[in-house]
Order: structure tokens, then C-alpha cells, then sequence
């Protein structure tokens, strides 16, 4: 078996982990190591189509948390998927090793595992098992979920299994201890609460709130358990989102001073009031001396002081309202943009041109649209979208979320997706961040590419058109590798189909 060559370049090395349907490989055209899975012997004529169809969707897939479909060789004797190699070890091996793990680490663990459920589901695929046994994590604690869709080999979770399985995770590895069924609620929610005292350092929240989170997956909480996957990813996102945000903000900054605005404010309210302790001294004097002068025929006139006052008052008034209009008026624009929420429209079967204008109507900014062309042998949809990543009728918070267009066709090389429309890919006019060099990509897998770029925070487009690099990877880009550019700026890269 160790000779067996799959397709003309797969060399299958050996088995993995003993199993006969798992082998390690080496990819002989692009000189890389790989994984081989050989689906289950119940393939058959009549099912076929099927599994094609499921193993299209695993392939159209791409998200760092879960496992990476390569190729697929189709035998006489079966189907074998060719995926990606990985390091690391079973997420039920590495908790036996850790025990009781931070608050931290628990809900970023959580964060990873329902954000690779959400992805898969967005795809299509409904098949999925986040057992500690189908889930491998290395060193740094970054996770690949391996069973879902054709990858499957046990049994499929429901969405209610999927939420409660990472309740129960989060409640090991906050206590340290596996976690039993037929334990008594009380005595669960009291282990929950004693682990999680200490938590809480600068986060004084985080404790009642992690708590809230593990109790409603477990269907512990008075409210019941969560509806679906979706509200389970959004609290644990955020969570994990709040505890990067106070990291790094250190809380004596606090105490320093606050913003020049607010320091600006503070200036002028002292300098206010020490403008009307001197009018009512003044005040006090000049009535004191009246009151001496006995013969005095003039009366005493408040007006010219009433006046000085109203000039005092108008004058703060005035910088008060310059000062605050700034930072109201920016403040709440900013809430307002990070706040509007749309449903995102059906952009299936529409041109480019229409598919822009669809998004623009609803605010979405151009930088958050990526284009992807693909050709495919459907006639009805030549020159449309034939797929989005963001569901029609989904709620879209704010300018969050990055909406990938697939296109049936091709664009020539070093025009911009969308540009028919007048939509440049990244179109925004953001400010640079740090100067750098565009890595070279040529000849690296799709996969690859996009890891790459991602790594150095640039946006990215790629096409599938014919080209003379091996199928999948990469023969052309633009701008040219070495070209200075700054992060967040745009490349585009052609894959060979």
C-alpha cells in the first residue's frame, strides 16, 4: 500500500492512526504532504451523486477552523478525499493534559468550535460532529474540526447536541473535571461558580457572564437553552471580543486624565467658576459700600453686573457647544454606522451591476465585498452570481461582516472584481497602517495564497481561469511580488482550473 499512487500523484505513505481508511501522502506535483481519506464502501451508483454533491460543498469551503479539502480522485474501487495534513493532537487528549484551563482559553475555544458549526451550515452542510474526538488542536491552541460533511465517519450531532456539547466542554475546562450527566444540577452549577471566583481580575463581569453562557448550553438556565448555534457563536464572540478590547486598554489610562477634549472641558468649568466667584465678590463689595455711605442720593443698580454675568455665561455656553459638538456629533455617527442592521438581500441569479447597487442601497461598504469567478457548466446562470456566503434574508449588524460574490465566468487578468459595476474589490479609502512587501504567491495553493495574505493583512481576490501552474494553484498575481504596499491594500491572484 505503501507504493499506491492515486491519480498520478498522490504517493500514499502509511496509515494514520492505524486506520485502514486514512493514509499520510505525498503530493508529488506540488511537492507537499497531505492527507488521504477513502470514503466508506457504501459509495454506489445511486448514491454517488450525493456524496459529489457533499463533497463539492466541503471543497467550497473556507474557514480556519475547519479541516481543508484539496482534491478528490474518484477509482474504480472508491472515492478518496485529498485534505490537508495537520499537527497536533485530539482536543479530548490535550484537555486529559491541560485539566482546568483559563477563562480565556475556555471561551476562545468555544468561539472557534461554534464559529466552524456556523460556517458549515452556511454552507449547506448539515452533517457536522464536534466530539473532543473529532477535533484536533496544536500547541497554541488554534482548533480544525475534521468531521463534518464526507469527512463524517461516526455519528452526525443535531444543532441542540452541537450547543450542549460545547456547554460541556466550557464546564470541564473551567473546573478541571469530567463532566457526568447524572450529576445533580445544584452540585454542577456550584462547582461552575466556585471555579470561576477567581476569574473575574479586571474583568469584574466576566465570571456572571461566562457563567450565564455554560448554564444555557447545558439547558441549566431558568430561560432555557439557546434557539440554535447562531445566538450560542454570539455570546461567546462577544465575550471574547470585550476581553480583547479591555487587554489593550490598561486601566490606569483611565485615571490619567481622560481625552484633551475632556481635559479641555475640565479648564474651561474652572476658569468659569472662578469668573463668577469674582463677580459675586465684587458684588459683595460694592453692596458693603453702600450700605456704609449713609448720605448715598444714587441707588444701587444690579444691571451693569447682571450684565458681566450674562456675558460670563454666554461665553462658557459658547465654548461648551463647540467643544462638545465634536465629539457628540463623531460619536454618534460612529454609533449609528456600527449599529445599522439590514437583511441581507438575494443577490443570486443577479449580474454584478445589480448586485452592487443591491448593497449600496442598504449602506455595505465596498471594502466588505469580495468577488470570486468560477466557471461552472450552468447555462441559466452565465455571467451572474450563483453563490453568497451571507444567506438571503440574514441579519447583517453593522459593517462586521465580509460577503463573498461567486460569479459564473471569468474576468481577464488585472481587471478588478466588480469592476463592471463600478465596484473595485476594497474599494474604501482607508489609511495605511504599516509599509511592507507583497509575499510571492506563485505556485502555492489556493488555500495557501489566502492564509498568506490574510497573515499579512492585506485584501484579496482570486480568479479560476486556465492556466499553466498545476490545478489549484497559483500562476499569476498582481500587484508583483516585492511591490511595497501597505496593510489593508489589494492583490488579486489567478488560480490554474
Amino acid at each position: 500500500m505503501n507504493e499506491r499512487i492515486l491519480a498520478g500523484r498522490y504517493r500514499l505513505l502509511e496509515a494514520i492512526g492505524g486506520a485502514s481508511d486514512l493514509f499520510l501522502a505525498h503530493d508529488e506535483s506540488l511537492m507537499r504532504q497531505v492527507a488521504v481519506k477513502r470514503l466508506p464502501g457504501n459509495v454506489t451508483d445511486s448514491n454517488r451523486q450525493h456524496w459529489e454533491q457533499e463533497i463539492a460543498k466541503a471543497a467550497g469551503l473556507h474557514h480556519p477552523h475547519l479541516l481543508g479539502v484539496y482534491d478528490v480522485v474518484v477509482e474504480a474501487e472508491g472515492i478518496y478525499l485529498i485534505t490537508e495534513d495537520l499537527e497536533g493532537d485530539t482536543l479530548s487528549r490535550w484537555l486529559r493534559v491541560q485539566g482546568a484551563v483559563t477563562a480565556e482559553t475556555a471561551i476562545d475555544i468555544a468561539r472557534q468550535l461554534a464559529s466552524a458549526v456556523v460556517q458549515a451550515e452556511k454552507h449547506g452542510i448539515l452533517q457536522i460532529s464536534i466530539e473532543p474526538g473529532t477535533v484536533l488542536i496544536n500547541q497554541d491552541g488554534f482548533l480544525k474540526v475534521i468531521g463534518y460533511g464526507p469527512l463524517l465517519s461516526g455519528r452526525a450531532q443535531t444543532e441542540q447536541d452541537l450547543i450542549k456539547t460545547i456547554g460541556v466542554l466550557l464546564c470541564e475546562m473551567l473546573t478541571g473535571k469530567p463532566f457526568s450527566h447524572l450529576a445533580p444540577v445544584p452540585q454542577v452549577v456550584q462547582e461552575l461558580h466556585l471555579s470561576l471566583q477567581g476569574a473575574g481580575g479586571v474583568h469584574s463581569w466576566l465570571p456572571e457572564r461566562l457563567e450565564r453562557i455554560v448554564l444555557r448550553a447545558l439547558g441549566f438556565a431558568s430561560q432555557g437553552s439557546y434557539g440554535g448555534i447562531h445566538d450560542l457563536h454570539r455570546d461567546v464572540k462577544a465575550v471574547h471580543h470585550a476581553l480583547g478590547q479591555q487587554v489593550d486598554r490598561p486601566a490606569e489610562s483611565e485615571a490619567a486624565g481622560g481625552t484633551y477634549i475632556e481635559r479641555m472641558k475640565d479648564s474651561v468649568l474652572e476658569a468659569a467658576q472662578e469668573g463668577i466667584e469674582k463677580v459675586a465678590k465684587l458684588r459683595h463689595m460694592e453692596f458693603a459700600k453702600k450700605v456704609a455711605e449713609e448720605s448715598a442720593p444714587k441707588r444701587f443698580s444690579l444691571l451693569p453686573y447682571i450684565g458681566v454675568l450674562l456675558v460670563v455665561v454666554l461665553v462658557i455656553g459658547g465654548l461648551w457647544w463647540s467643544l462638545g459638538d465634536e465629539t457628540s456629533t463623531a460619536s454618534t455617527d460612529e454609533r449609528q454606522q456600527g449599529a445599522r442592521q439590514f437583511a441581507m438581500p438575494n443577490l443570486l441569479g443577479k449580474t454584478e451591476q445589480e448586485a452592487v447597487q443591491a448593497l449600496a442601497d442598504n449602506g455595505y461598504p465596498k471594502a466588505k465585498i469580495q468577488w470570486v469567478y468560477s466557471v461552472t457548466d450552468d447555462g441559466e446562470t452565465k455571467g451572474k452570481i450563483y453563490r453568497q456566503s451571507v444567506d438571503p434574508g440574514e441579519s447583517v449588524q453593522g459593517q462586521e461582516k465580509l460577503i463573498i460574490l461567486t460569479v459564473n465566468g471569468t474576468s481577464s487578468p488585472g481587471g478588478n472584481p466588480g469592476e463592471s459595476a463600478g465596484n473595485p474589490a476594497g474599494g474604501g479609502t482607508q489609511k495605511p497602517v504599516a509599509e511592507g512587501e507583497i509575499p510571492d504567491l506563485r505556485g502555492l495553493s489556493q488555500q495557501e495564497a489566502e492564509q498568506l495574505m490574510l497573515k499579512h493583512g492585506y485584501h484579496y481576490s482570486f480568479y479560476i481561469n486556465k492556466g499553466d501552474t498545476p490545478s489549484g494553484t497559483v500562476y499569476s498575481q498582481s500587484p508583483a511580488a516585492g511591490t511595497k504596499a501597505s496593510k489593508g491594500a489589494d492583490v488579486t491572484f489567478y488560480v490554474s482550473q
